[in-house]
This record gives C-alpha cells, sequence and structure tokens, in this order.
C-alpha cells in the first residue's frame, strides 16, 4: 500500500500506525513545523534528514518511495508559486512521460490545473477538473486544499467570480489544518485578496491582501510587493480612502522603478496621476501623462488612447486649449487606425472636441442620447459627474437656472455613485 503514498504521507502513516507523535519523531532531526511541512508535502527533506526519519521509523529496508518524482512535482509547483513559467513549462514536459503512482499522478493533475491556467491553455482543464473531482474524496486534505486553490485561479481567469471566491474561501479555511511555508500562505491570500476585488468585497481584500503583502516583503519578493501595493491602492481608492490609496501607488510606483517591472510601471503611473487629478493635483497629474506619453513606442493603442484622453480632461482644468486641440487631433486619429478602440473612447474624445468649441447645444442633445448610456454602461461616474458639471456651469452663466439646477443635481447623484467625494 505504502507505494501508493508520498513520502510525505508515507511518514505520516507509519507514524501514526507505531503511535509516535510528532514531537517524538523530529526531536534531534528537525522542528516539529517542518516535519509537519513534510508530511503535508510542503517541502521534500534533505537526504539526511530523510534517512535520519526512516531509520527512527524503523523502516529503511523496506520502505518504497518515487522521491525522484515527488520532487520534481514539488519544484513543478515552486516554479509556478514563483511566476517562473518558463522553468515551470520545462519540468511539465519532463514530468508528461512519467509513470506515476496514483497519489503522485493525483498530485501532478492537481498543480497542472495552474500550469494550464498561468498558459491560458484553458481548454485543458473542463475534462481535467472534472476527472479529479470524481476522485475528490480520496484526495488527501492537503491535496484538497491545493485542488480548491487551483479552481480558485481557474475561475477566476475564467471571469467567474463568485465560484472563484468560493473556491479559494475553501481554501483559506482549510489553512489552519498543515503547517503551509511563508510563500503558499502570500500566494493563497493574494489571489483570495484578487477575487474578493473582484465582488467588491473591500473589507476581505484588504485584509488578506495586507497580510499576503507582509509574507512577500519577509521573502523579499518586491515584484508580489508591488502586485499588493497596486491591489491595497484600487480598494483604498474604492473606499475614498484617496491619501492612503496614492501613498499605495507611490510605494508601487518607486519599488516597481527600483526593481525594473516593466510590465505595470505604466499602469500604476496612470492610476496615479487620475488619483492626483481627483485631488486637485493638476500639475502632478499633467507631469505623470505627459511622462507616459513620452514612452510612445512602449504603449499600446488603448494605452496610448486612454493616457491621451486623460491628459485632455487634466489640460481642461486648466484652460489649456492649444494643448488639448493637438491632443484631441492625436486621439481621432488613433482611433481611425484601430477602429476598435472607437466604441470605447469616441464618445469621451467628441464631448471635449464639442466642450472645446463651446457646442453646448450640440452637447445636450447627445448627452442623454449617447453620453449617459455609453458611460453608465462603463460605470464611468465620475467622468459623467464632470461632464454634467460642465453643462450646469455653462447653463447657469447664461441665466437658463433650471436647466442648470437638474445638471447639478445629475452630477452629485453620479459623484455618489463613483465613491469619489474628495
Amino acid at each position: 500500500m505504502l507505494e501508493s503514498f508520498t513520502f510525505g504521507q508515507q511518514i505520516k502513516y507509519v507514524r501514526t500506525l507505531k503511535r509516535i507523535n510528532q514531537r517524538e519523531l523530529a526531536i534531534g532531526i528537525c522542528s516539529v513545523s517542518y516535519l509537519s511541512k513534510i508530511e503535508n508535502g510542503v517541502i521534500y527533506p534533505s537526504e539526511e534528514i530523510k534517512n535520519l526519519i526512516i531509520k527512527r521509523l524503523g523502516i529503511e529496508d523496506n520502505f518504497q518511495i518515487n522521491e525522484n518524482e515527488e520532487k520534481e512535482i514539488q519544484e513543478f509547483y515552486n516554479f509556478l508559486l514563483n511566476k517562473d513559467i518558463q522553468s515551470a513549462n520545462k519540468v511539465f514536459k519532463k514530468l508528461l512521460d512519467k509513470d506515476f503512482s496514483e497519489a503522485l499522478k493525483s498530485r501532478f493533475e492537481v498543480i497542472s490545473i495552474f500550469y494550464f491556467v498561468e498558459t491560458k491553455q484553458f481548454r485543458e482543464l473542463p475534462h481535467l477538473i472534472q476527472s479529479i473531482f470524481s476522485k475528490e474524496a480520496q484526495l488527501s486534505s492537503e491535496l484538497r486544499y491545493i485542488f480548491y486553490k487551483a479552481l480558485g485561479y481557474y475561475y477566476y481567469h475564467t471571469q467567474k467570480a463568485e465560484k472563484s471566491f468560493y473556491f479559494f474561501e475553501k481554501s483559506v479555511n482549510l489553512v489552519s489544518m498543515f503547517t503551509l511555508s511563508n510563500l503558499e500562505l502570500a500566494d493563497l491570500y493574494y489571489a483570495y485578496s484578487l477575487a474578493a476585488a473582484r465582488l467588491k468585497k473591500t473589507s476581505t481584500c484588504l485584509k488578506y491582501c495586507q497580510s499576503a503583502l507582509g509574507l512577500y516583503q519577509e521573502l523579499y519578493l518586491f515584484k508580489r510587493c508591488v502586485d499588493c501595493h497596486v491591489l491595497l491602492g484600487i480598494i483604498h481608492r474604492r473606499n475614498n480612502n484617496i491619501e492612503e490609496a496614492i501613498s499605495h501607488y507611490q510605494t508601487s510606483l518607486d519599488l516597481a522603478g527600483k526593481i525594473q517591472y516593466q510590465d505595470i510601471f505604466l499602469t500604476i503611473q496612470h492610476n496615479l496621476g487620475y488619483l492626483y487629478g481627483v485631488i486637485g493635483e493638476i500639475d502632478k497629474a499633467i507631469e505623470l501623462f505627459q511622462e507616459i506619453l513620452s514612452k510612445e513606442d512602449q504603449l499600446t493603442p488603448l494605452v496610448h488612447a486612454q493616457t491621451i484622453l486623460s491628459l485632455v480632461k487634466e489640460l481642461h482644468k486648466k484652460g489649456s486649449n492649444k494643448e488639448i486641440f493637438q491632443l484631441l487631433q492625436n486621439g481621432f486619429d488613433l482611433l481611425a487606425i484601430y477602429p476598435n478602440l472607437k466604441n470605447q473612447l469616441y464618445i469621451e474624445f467628441n464631448f471635449y472636441n464639442l466642450l472645446l468649441h463651446e457646442k453646448y447645444e450640440e452637447i445636450h442633445k447627445i448627452m442623454f442620447s449617447k453620453i449617459v448610456p455609453a458611460l453608465e454602461k462603463d460605470k464611468k461616474y465620475f467622468s459623467l459627474s464632470n461632464y454634467c458639471k460642465f453643462l450646469g456651469d455653462h447653463y447657469y452663466s447664461i441665466g437658463k437656472y433650471k436647466n442648470a439646477a437638474n445638471f447639478f443635481v445629475m452630477s452629485r447623484e453620479y459623484l455618489k455613485k463613483s465613491h469619489l467625494t474628495v
């Protein structure tokens, strides 16, 4: 029977059979927590510790283990935890040719879910997941924990937020049963906080993202620290804690610059620029958006167009019409080259173009037929609040106080919906 177990499962089975507790087995060899990690498959021991454990249990002559394969599966999982997909890919190809015991086969299949998610091979997953579900009752508690976590990842990346949160929560509820590494806990807590953020469960997100950040800081995994600071910035912004949000964005920006984390650098700058604009730090916002546009060769068409629009909004606050005119031309040119962006951004570019030329009646005509439905659909309530205020200010200036009052009321309502009340 033992040959179907992993090394850790074999140790635990024989130890329990001989009525030896963890402290008795570990004394003089390793710490109790280290032994617990071995039994739960979190780590694989060194050759010296492994031999000492086997000797103390008195099973060295008939102990059957597939230690090399188990080590390789653990290595495969560790690469995935560290987001080293290139190395994980090499190990995965080697493991495909292995003839595993039933226990190791189940472990490899469960961990492969993470691999297929990270490499976006989603077609492979429904059949694999169903196969593992069919033998869920036979999975060890530790492997069931990993399976639920893997399902959380799968459903998160396939846009099924409720299911994702459900399975991450099941994993979190099992954590107390094992001694898990800090890297494993950090990875789980960050993933759980992402799922919570998607469902607007802000208190859960803040709690677990903060925990993940603390663990990543202890591990000196600065790239993952940046990810946590960005998520914390997003959640504090939603909670209208603008100063706290800016603090996290600024920390993430500084850290990303030091470790050359280019993939996220521009996104952080854009989010930070947006918040500076919200609190009235217009010059800081303009400086950040101009810096992004100076790296035009690094921008996707969407980011390029969004940054132009963001800069237009800030320059409008300063009345810099000459610069706005040129930027709007650049924006319309970009939308002409990439027509797939037109649905997302044309309405707002056109709004500022009409505003620049003081065509308020035209704006009024399309406000309820085009602008409001489009921006409500995208939940751009802060933009709608500003646009209503612009119209309210215009009608007030020409003595049409009823129209002005209606737009001011709409502006306040959209500002409440945006959760930005500064």
